[in-house]
């Protein structure tokens, strides 16, 4: 899989995302729910404005999966020890496990903006099964990459 779609479909995903924002941005009270428990209650509130903290969280977060790539590494924690041998190999899985981290995440933080609008709205929130159903794609995730990288070694 190559992880330029990954980069476009962030791309297009984020620009989808903060237009739908934009466009409901002026229906929002000043005041939004922020954080919620988890039973999907709201138990915090922050001014309208901050709505716009979570896709920066995501573009610092799609920031730093572009990064790896050009990190060293000694800077990395891989699983394995890394040779000569598995060094190709290993650090492809690992660009591809960051960037699909970043793609759950970036999908965590969109329906959690989704849920603050809709309670913001005066709507039902949707049920919160879903964060952890995010939660546990993160945690499959992590287990199928440590399972992946010793099949590597």
């Amino acid at each position: 899989m190559e992880t330029k779609w990954i980069h476009i479909g962030f791309g297009i995903a984020f620009v989808i995302w903060c237009g739908w924002l934009l466009s409901v941005f002026q229906q929002l009270p000043d005041t939004i729910p922020i954080h919620f428990n988890a039973a999907g209650e709201a138990d915090g509130y922050g001014k309208k404005a901050t709505i716009w903290l979570l896709p920066g969280i995501a573009l610092f977060t799609v920031g730093l999966t572009l990064a790896v790539p050009f990190m060293d590494s000694k800077y990395i924690n891989y699983p394995v020890k890394i040779t000569e041998e598995n060094r190709g190999q290993q650090t492809r899985l690992m660009i591809l496990f960051i960037r699909l981290i970043g793609v759950i995440i970036m999908g965590m933080m969109v329906y959690i903006s989704f849920v603050s609008v809709r309670l913001s709205l005066g709507n039902p929130a949707p049920h919160m099964v879903y964060i952890w159903l995010f939660m546990g794609a993160l945690f499959g995730l992590m287990i199928w990459y440590m399972i992946r990288a010793r099949k590597l070694k």
